[in-house]
Protein backbone atom coordinates (compact mmCIF):
# COMPACT_ATOMS: atom_id res chain seq x y z
CA UNK A 1 0.00 0.00 0.00
CA UNK A 2 1.29 3.45 -0.95
CA UNK A 3 1.96 5.75 1.99
CA UNK A 4 0.70 9.31 1.48
CA UNK A 5 1.68 12.37 3.48
CA UNK A 6 -0.42 15.52 3.73
CA UNK A 7 0.61 18.54 1.65
CA UNK A 8 1.63 20.42 4.78
CA UNK A 9 4.21 17.79 5.77
CA UNK A 10 7.79 18.89 6.53
CA UNK A 11 8.93 17.54 3.16
CA UNK A 12 6.58 19.73 1.14
CA UNK A 13 7.42 22.73 3.28
CA UNK A 14 11.14 22.06 2.72
CA UNK A 15 10.72 21.75 -1.06
CA UNK A 16 8.64 24.91 -1.21
CA UNK A 17 11.23 26.84 0.77
CA UNK A 18 14.05 25.46 -1.40
CA UNK A 19 12.19 26.50 -4.53
CA UNK A 20 12.01 30.06 -3.28
CA UNK A 21 15.67 30.02 -2.27
CA UNK A 22 17.09 28.48 -5.43
CA UNK A 23 14.77 30.52 -7.62
CA UNK A 24 16.39 33.69 -6.30
CA UNK A 25 20.02 32.49 -6.53
CA UNK A 26 22.37 32.19 -9.49
CA UNK A 27 23.22 28.68 -10.58
CA UNK A 28 26.26 27.43 -8.73
CA UNK A 29 28.33 24.92 -10.63
CA UNK A 30 30.51 22.16 -9.23
CA UNK A 31 32.21 19.13 -10.73
CA UNK A 32 32.78 15.51 -9.82
CA UNK A 33 36.35 14.39 -10.57
CA UNK A 34 36.59 10.64 -11.20
CA UNK A 35 40.08 9.58 -10.30
CA UNK A 36 42.08 7.03 -12.27
CA UNK A 37 42.55 5.15 -8.99
CA UNK A 38 38.77 4.73 -8.60
CA UNK A 39 37.85 7.44 -6.07
CA UNK A 40 35.91 10.68 -6.62
CA UNK A 41 36.45 14.28 -5.54
CA UNK A 42 33.73 16.94 -5.51
CA UNK A 43 34.71 20.54 -5.98
CA UNK A 44 34.93 23.55 -8.31
CA UNK A 45 37.45 23.68 -11.16
CA UNK A 46 39.49 26.89 -10.83
CA UNK A 47 41.38 26.72 -14.13
CA UNK A 48 38.74 25.64 -16.72
CA UNK A 49 40.40 27.53 -19.58
CA UNK A 50 43.84 25.94 -19.29
CA UNK A 51 44.99 24.64 -22.68
CA UNK A 52 46.69 22.32 -23.13
CA UNK A 53 45.50 20.71 -19.89
CA UNK A 54 48.34 19.82 -17.48
CA UNK A 55 46.68 20.11 -14.05
CA UNK A 56 43.27 20.46 -12.41
CA UNK A 57 43.07 23.09 -9.67
CA UNK A 58 40.06 22.09 -7.55
CA UNK A 59 38.48 24.06 -4.72
CA UNK A 60 36.88 21.72 -2.16
CA UNK A 61 35.27 22.23 1.22
CA UNK A 62 38.60 21.40 2.87
CA UNK A 63 40.81 23.56 0.65
CA UNK A 64 42.38 23.70 -2.83
CA UNK A 65 43.89 20.67 -4.50
CA UNK A 66 46.14 20.44 -7.56
CA UNK A 67 45.56 17.21 -9.48
CA UNK A 68 47.81 16.00 -12.28
CA UNK A 69 46.21 15.39 -15.66
CA UNK A 70 46.97 11.67 -15.65
CA UNK A 71 45.43 11.18 -12.18
CA UNK A 72 41.93 12.27 -13.35
CA UNK A 73 39.93 9.88 -15.52
CA UNK A 74 37.04 12.27 -16.34
CA UNK A 75 35.14 15.27 -15.03
CA UNK A 76 31.35 15.48 -14.68
CA UNK A 77 29.52 18.75 -14.10
CA UNK A 78 27.44 18.65 -10.91
CA UNK A 79 25.21 21.66 -10.28
CA UNK A 80 24.15 22.91 -6.89
CA UNK A 81 20.55 22.18 -7.87
CA UNK A 82 21.39 18.56 -8.59
CA UNK A 83 23.13 18.29 -5.23
CA UNK A 84 20.04 19.74 -3.54
CA UNK A 85 17.88 17.25 -5.46
CA UNK A 86 19.97 14.36 -4.12
CA UNK A 87 19.30 15.65 -0.63
CA UNK A 88 15.52 15.92 -1.19
CA UNK A 89 15.00 12.58 -2.94
CA UNK A 90 15.35 10.22 0.09
CA UNK A 91 12.78 12.31 1.98
CA UNK A 92 10.19 12.37 -0.81
CA UNK A 93 7.00 10.36 -0.10
CA UNK A 94 6.27 7.87 -2.89
CA UNK A 95 2.87 9.33 -3.64
CA UNK A 96 1.38 11.06 -6.66
CA UNK A 97 1.44 14.30 -4.70
CA UNK A 98 5.07 13.81 -3.70
CA UNK A 99 6.11 12.97 -7.27
CA UNK A 100 4.28 16.06 -8.54
CA UNK A 101 6.07 18.28 -6.02
CA UNK A 102 9.48 16.95 -7.02
CA UNK A 103 8.67 17.17 -10.75
CA UNK A 104 7.68 20.82 -10.41
CA UNK A 105 10.79 21.60 -8.35
CA UNK A 106 12.99 19.95 -11.01
CA UNK A 107 11.24 21.93 -13.72
CA UNK A 108 11.90 25.20 -11.89
CA UNK A 109 15.55 24.28 -11.32
CA UNK A 110 16.48 23.17 -14.83
CA UNK A 111 16.66 19.42 -14.23
CA UNK A 112 14.55 18.15 -17.18
CA UNK A 113 15.61 14.50 -16.99
CA UNK A 114 14.73 14.30 -13.28
CA UNK A 115 11.45 16.12 -13.96
CA UNK A 116 10.41 13.53 -16.58
CA UNK A 117 11.45 10.70 -14.24
CA UNK A 118 8.97 11.85 -11.60
CA UNK A 119 6.12 12.36 -14.09
CA UNK A 120 6.70 8.83 -15.39
CA UNK A 121 6.61 7.56 -11.81
CA UNK A 122 3.16 9.17 -11.49
CA UNK A 123 2.00 7.28 -14.58
CA UNK A 124 3.06 3.99 -12.97
CA UNK A 125 0.53 4.69 -10.24
CA UNK A 126 -2.08 6.46 -12.40
CA UNK A 127 -1.62 5.71 -16.14
CA UNK A 128 -4.44 8.06 -17.13
CA UNK A 129 -3.23 11.06 -15.11
CA UNK A 130 -3.93 13.97 -17.48
CA UNK A 131 -1.56 16.51 -15.89
CA UNK A 132 1.41 14.13 -16.00
CA UNK A 133 0.59 13.00 -19.52
CA UNK A 134 0.43 16.55 -20.85
CA UNK A 135 3.61 17.53 -18.98
CA UNK A 136 5.41 14.70 -20.81
CA UNK A 137 4.04 15.85 -24.18
CA UNK A 138 1.20 13.38 -24.58
CA UNK A 139 -2.11 14.25 -26.22
CA UNK A 140 -5.39 12.42 -26.73
CA UNK A 141 -5.86 10.85 -30.16
CA UNK A 142 -8.51 8.26 -31.01
CA UNK A 143 -9.08 7.69 -27.31
CA UNK A 144 -5.40 6.95 -26.71
CA UNK A 145 -2.52 8.89 -25.21
CA UNK A 146 0.16 9.49 -27.81
CA UNK A 147 3.28 11.59 -28.18
CA UNK A 148 2.68 13.21 -31.54
CA UNK A 149 6.31 13.10 -32.70
CA UNK A 150 6.58 9.38 -31.95
CA UNK A 151 3.21 8.66 -33.55
CA UNK A 152 4.05 10.66 -36.70
CA UNK A 153 7.34 8.80 -37.09
CA UNK A 154 5.54 5.49 -36.71
CA UNK A 155 3.28 6.51 -39.61
CA UNK A 156 6.37 7.14 -41.74
CA UNK A 157 6.54 10.94 -41.48
CA UNK A 158 9.74 12.90 -40.92
CA UNK A 159 10.20 16.46 -39.72
CA UNK A 160 10.88 19.01 -42.46
CA UNK A 161 11.34 22.42 -40.90
CA UNK A 162 8.12 23.10 -39.03
CA UNK A 163 6.03 20.50 -40.87
CA UNK A 164 5.67 16.72 -41.01
CA UNK A 165 6.08 15.19 -44.47
CA UNK A 166 6.59 11.81 -46.06
CA UNK A 167 10.20 11.21 -47.18
CA UNK A 168 9.10 10.87 -50.81
CA UNK A 169 7.41 14.29 -50.62
CA UNK A 170 10.60 15.86 -49.28
CA UNK A 171 12.59 14.19 -52.03
CA UNK A 172 10.12 15.49 -54.63
CA UNK A 173 10.31 18.98 -53.13
CA UNK A 174 14.11 18.89 -53.27
CA UNK A 175 13.94 17.66 -56.87
CA UNK A 176 11.54 20.47 -57.80
CA UNK A 177 13.88 22.99 -56.20
CA UNK A 178 16.80 21.53 -58.14
CA UNK A 179 14.73 21.65 -61.35
CA UNK A 180 13.86 25.30 -60.74
CA UNK A 181 17.53 26.13 -60.27
CA UNK A 182 18.37 24.47 -63.58
CA UNK A 183 15.54 26.33 -65.32
CA UNK A 184 16.81 29.63 -63.91
CA UNK A 185 20.26 28.92 -65.33
CA UNK A 186 18.77 28.16 -68.74
CA UNK A 187 16.74 31.38 -68.66
CA UNK A 188 19.99 33.29 -68.19
CA UNK A 189 21.69 31.42 -71.04
CA UNK A 190 18.77 31.87 -73.45
CA UNK A 191 18.63 35.61 -72.69
CA UNK A 192 22.35 35.83 -73.46
CA UNK A 193 21.84 34.02 -76.77
CA UNK A 194 18.98 36.34 -77.70
CA UNK A 195 21.12 39.42 -77.00
CA UNK A 196 23.91 38.02 -79.18
CA UNK A 197 21.44 37.42 -82.02
CA UNK A 198 20.16 40.99 -81.81
CA UNK A 199 23.69 42.43 -81.91
CA UNK A 200 24.90 40.22 -84.78
CA UNK A 201 28.54 39.35 -85.42
CA UNK A 202 30.47 36.18 -84.52
CA UNK A 203 28.52 35.68 -81.31
CA UNK A 204 25.26 35.57 -83.28
CA UNK A 205 26.32 32.35 -85.04
CA UNK A 206 27.26 30.80 -81.70
CA UNK A 207 23.84 31.75 -80.31
CA UNK A 208 22.06 30.33 -83.36
CA UNK A 209 23.87 27.01 -82.97
CA UNK A 210 23.07 26.97 -79.28
CA UNK A 211 19.33 27.50 -79.80
CA UNK A 212 19.20 25.04 -82.69
CA UNK A 213 20.93 22.16 -80.91
CA UNK A 214 19.85 22.51 -77.26
CA UNK A 215 18.44 19.22 -75.91
CA UNK A 216 18.31 19.63 -72.13
CA UNK A 217 14.65 19.24 -70.95
CA UNK A 218 15.25 21.98 -68.37
CA UNK A 219 15.81 24.44 -71.22
CA UNK A 220 12.30 23.88 -72.59
CA UNK A 221 10.55 26.47 -70.43
CA UNK A 222 13.17 29.13 -71.23
CA UNK A 223 12.67 28.53 -74.98
CA UNK A 224 8.88 28.76 -74.63
CA UNK A 225 9.22 32.02 -72.71
CA UNK A 226 11.54 33.40 -75.38
CA UNK A 227 8.67 33.15 -77.90
CA UNK A 228 6.48 35.50 -75.86
CA UNK A 229 6.27 38.77 -77.79
CA UNK A 230 8.90 37.69 -80.32
CA UNK A 231 8.05 38.82 -83.88
CA UNK A 232 11.34 38.00 -85.63
CA UNK A 233 10.62 34.96 -87.81
CA UNK A 234 14.31 33.98 -88.02
CA UNK A 235 14.64 33.80 -84.24
CA UNK A 236 11.38 31.85 -84.03
CA UNK A 237 12.70 29.30 -86.51
CA UNK A 238 15.79 28.73 -84.35
CA UNK A 239 13.65 28.35 -81.23
CA UNK A 240 11.34 25.88 -83.00
CA UNK A 241 14.35 23.72 -83.90
CA UNK A 242 15.39 23.71 -80.24
CA UNK A 243 11.83 22.94 -79.05
CA UNK A 244 11.70 20.02 -81.49
CA UNK A 245 14.67 18.42 -79.68
CA UNK A 246 12.91 18.56 -76.28
CA UNK A 247 9.94 16.25 -75.91
CA UNK A 248 7.93 17.58 -72.97
CA UNK A 249 4.28 18.64 -72.56
CA UNK A 250 5.33 22.30 -72.48
CA UNK A 251 7.29 22.16 -75.71
CA UNK A 252 4.54 20.15 -77.43
CA UNK A 253 1.94 22.82 -76.65
CA UNK A 254 4.31 25.56 -77.80
CA UNK A 255 4.86 23.75 -81.11
CA UNK A 256 1.16 23.12 -81.76
CA UNK A 257 0.35 26.78 -81.12
CA UNK A 258 3.00 27.81 -83.61
CA UNK A 259 1.96 25.16 -86.14
CA UNK A 260 -1.67 26.26 -86.08
CA UNK A 261 -1.47 29.99 -85.47
CA UNK A 262 1.85 31.56 -86.42
CA UNK A 263 1.56 33.98 -89.38
CA UNK A 264 4.86 32.79 -90.91
CA UNK A 265 4.60 29.78 -93.25
CA UNK A 266 8.12 28.52 -92.50
CA UNK A 267 7.59 28.69 -88.74
CA UNK A 268 4.32 26.76 -89.07
CA UNK A 269 5.98 24.12 -91.23
CA UNK A 270 8.96 23.64 -88.88
CA UNK A 271 6.65 23.38 -85.87
CA UNK A 272 4.56 20.74 -87.65
CA UNK A 273 7.70 18.71 -88.39
CA UNK A 274 8.53 18.91 -84.69
CA UNK A 275 5.09 17.51 -83.84
CA UNK A 276 5.43 14.65 -86.34
CA UNK A 277 8.44 13.28 -84.49
CA UNK A 278 6.88 12.89 -81.03
CA UNK A 279 3.82 11.63 -79.19
CA UNK A 280 1.29 14.17 -80.44
CA UNK A 281 -2.00 13.07 -78.84
CA UNK A 282 -2.22 16.31 -76.83
CA UNK A 283 -1.50 18.33 -79.97
CA UNK A 284 -4.20 16.47 -81.92
CA UNK A 285 -6.77 17.19 -79.19
CA UNK A 286 -5.89 20.89 -79.34
CA UNK A 287 -6.17 20.99 -83.14
CA UNK A 288 -9.55 19.20 -83.12
CA UNK A 289 -10.88 21.99 -80.90
CA UNK A 290 -9.46 24.51 -83.36
CA UNK A 291 -11.68 23.00 -86.07
CA UNK A 292 -14.65 24.56 -84.26
CA UNK A 293 -13.14 28.03 -84.28
CA UNK A 294 -15.27 30.98 -85.39
CA UNK A 295 -12.27 32.06 -87.48
CA UNK A 296 -12.31 30.17 -90.78
CA UNK A 297 -8.57 30.72 -91.22
CA UNK A 298 -7.86 28.88 -87.95
CA UNK A 299 -10.08 26.00 -89.06
CA UNK A 300 -8.09 25.48 -92.23
CA UNK A 301 -4.67 25.89 -90.58
CA UNK A 302 -5.60 23.32 -87.93
CA UNK A 303 -6.72 20.95 -90.69
CA UNK A 304 -3.40 21.29 -92.54
CA UNK A 305 -1.49 20.20 -89.41
CA UNK A 306 -3.92 17.33 -88.72
CA UNK A 307 -3.41 16.12 -92.26
CA UNK A 308 0.33 15.96 -91.63
CA UNK A 309 -0.02 14.19 -88.28
CA UNK A 310 -2.48 11.60 -89.69
CA UNK A 311 -3.98 10.67 -86.34
CA UNK A 312 -7.11 8.47 -86.72
CA UNK A 313 -8.91 10.39 -83.95
CA UNK A 314 -9.12 13.41 -86.26
CA UNK A 315 -11.05 11.72 -89.10
CA UNK A 316 -14.63 12.29 -87.87
CA UNK A 317 -13.93 15.85 -86.57
CA UNK A 318 -12.49 16.69 -90.00
CA UNK A 319 -15.64 15.38 -91.68
CA UNK A 320 -17.69 17.63 -89.41
CA UNK A 321 -15.51 20.59 -90.45
CA UNK A 322 -15.82 20.16 -94.23
CA UNK A 323 -18.46 22.87 -94.23
CA UNK A 324 -18.63 25.31 -91.32
CA UNK A 325 -21.07 28.08 -90.57
CA UNK A 326 -19.71 31.52 -89.74
CA UNK A 327 -21.28 34.82 -88.84
CA UNK A 328 -20.55 38.08 -90.61
CA UNK A 329 -21.50 41.60 -89.73
CA UNK A 330 -22.60 43.56 -92.77
CA UNK A 331 -24.09 47.00 -93.40
CA UNK A 332 -26.98 47.55 -95.80
CA UNK A 333 -26.23 49.97 -98.57
CA UNK A 334 -22.56 49.08 -98.70
CA UNK A 335 -20.81 47.72 -101.75
CA UNK A 336 -22.42 44.42 -102.80
CA UNK A 337 -20.53 41.39 -101.50
CA UNK A 338 -18.15 43.48 -99.46
CA UNK A 339 -17.75 42.66 -95.76
CA UNK A 340 -14.75 43.97 -93.90
CA UNK A 341 -15.63 42.50 -90.53
CA UNK A 342 -13.81 39.46 -89.11
CA UNK A 343 -15.63 36.24 -88.31
CA UNK A 344 -17.53 36.56 -85.05
CA UNK A 345 -19.77 34.47 -82.83
CA UNK A 346 -21.44 37.61 -81.51
CA UNK A 347 -24.33 39.31 -83.28
CA UNK A 348 -25.48 42.88 -83.61
CA UNK A 349 -23.57 46.08 -83.22
CA UNK A 350 -23.80 49.33 -81.35
CA UNK A 351 -26.52 51.90 -82.05
CA UNK A 352 -25.72 54.41 -84.75
CA UNK A 353 -27.58 57.51 -85.92
CA UNK A 354 -27.78 58.61 -89.51
CA UNK A 355 -26.07 55.44 -90.80
CA UNK A 356 -27.46 52.12 -92.05
CA UNK A 357 -27.89 49.60 -89.23
CA UNK A 358 -25.39 46.71 -89.19
CA UNK A 359 -26.79 43.20 -89.51
CA UNK A 360 -25.38 39.78 -88.70
CA UNK A 361 -25.71 37.10 -91.33
CA UNK A 362 -24.71 33.44 -91.31
CA UNK A 363 -22.89 31.84 -94.20
CA UNK A 364 -21.70 28.29 -94.84
CA UNK A 365 -18.10 28.04 -96.03
CA UNK A 366 -16.38 25.05 -97.60
CA UNK A 367 -12.92 24.36 -96.21
CA UNK A 368 -10.50 23.13 -98.87
CA UNK A 369 -7.71 22.39 -96.39
CA UNK A 370 -10.06 20.10 -94.44
CA UNK A 371 -10.82 18.10 -97.58
CA UNK A 372 -7.11 17.76 -98.36
CA UNK A 373 -6.40 16.61 -94.80
CA UNK A 374 -9.10 13.91 -95.01
CA UNK A 375 -7.62 12.53 -98.22
CA UNK A 376 -4.10 12.53 -96.73
CA UNK A 377 -5.25 10.58 -93.68
CA UNK A 378 -7.58 8.08 -95.38
CA UNK A 379 -5.43 7.51 -98.44
CA UNK A 380 -8.32 5.94 -100.38
CA UNK A 381 -9.31 6.59 -103.98
CA UNK A 382 -12.58 8.21 -103.02
CA UNK A 383 -13.64 11.82 -103.03
CA UNK A 384 -17.02 12.93 -101.77
CA UNK A 385 -15.92 16.55 -101.93
CA UNK A 386 -17.77 18.52 -99.25
CA UNK A 387 -20.59 16.00 -98.81
CA UNK A 388 -20.33 15.29 -95.11
CA UNK A 389 -23.04 12.58 -95.14
CA UNK A 390 -21.35 10.80 -98.04
CA UNK A 391 -18.00 10.72 -96.26
CA UNK A 392 -19.53 9.41 -93.01
CA UNK A 393 -21.55 6.70 -94.75
CA UNK A 394 -18.50 5.50 -96.66
CA UNK A 395 -16.38 5.55 -93.48
CA UNK A 396 -18.98 3.57 -91.52
CA UNK A 397 -19.22 0.92 -94.24
CA UNK A 398 -15.45 0.74 -94.48
CA UNK A 399 -15.23 -0.14 -90.81
CA UNK A 400 -18.02 -2.82 -90.97
CA UNK A 401 -17.76 -5.81 -93.38
CA UNK A 402 -20.11 -5.31 -96.35
CA UNK A 403 -20.94 -9.04 -96.74
CA UNK A 404 -22.07 -10.65 -93.55
CA UNK A 405 -23.78 -14.06 -93.69
CA UNK A 406 -26.57 -13.78 -91.15
CA UNK A 407 -27.81 -17.40 -91.79
CA UNK A 408 -27.16 -20.16 -89.30
CA UNK A 409 -26.11 -23.67 -90.18
CA UNK A 410 -29.06 -26.06 -89.93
Amino acid sequence: MTFRRPANSPFFQMVAAASLFWGSCAVAQAEIFHMASGGTIEGTLLNPDQSPRTTYEVKTDSGTLVLGKTTVRDVVAFSAQLKQYEQFLPRMPDTIEGQFQMARWCDENNLPDKRDFHYNEILKQDPDNEAARKALGYERFQNKWIIREDWMRQQGYVRDGGRWRFPQDIKMKEQESSNEDKQVEWRKQVRIWKSWLKRGGDRAQEAANGLRTVKDPYAGLALVELLDGEDNASIKQLVVEGLSNIKTAQTTMALVNLAANDPNDTVRDLATIGLENRDNQVAVSFLIKQLKSSDNTQVNRAAIVLGRLKHPASVLPLMDALVTTHKFQVTKGGDPGRTNAAFSNQGGGGMSFGQPKAQVIEQDLTNAAVLVALKEILGDQVDFQFNEAGWKTWYANKKIPLTVDMRRDI
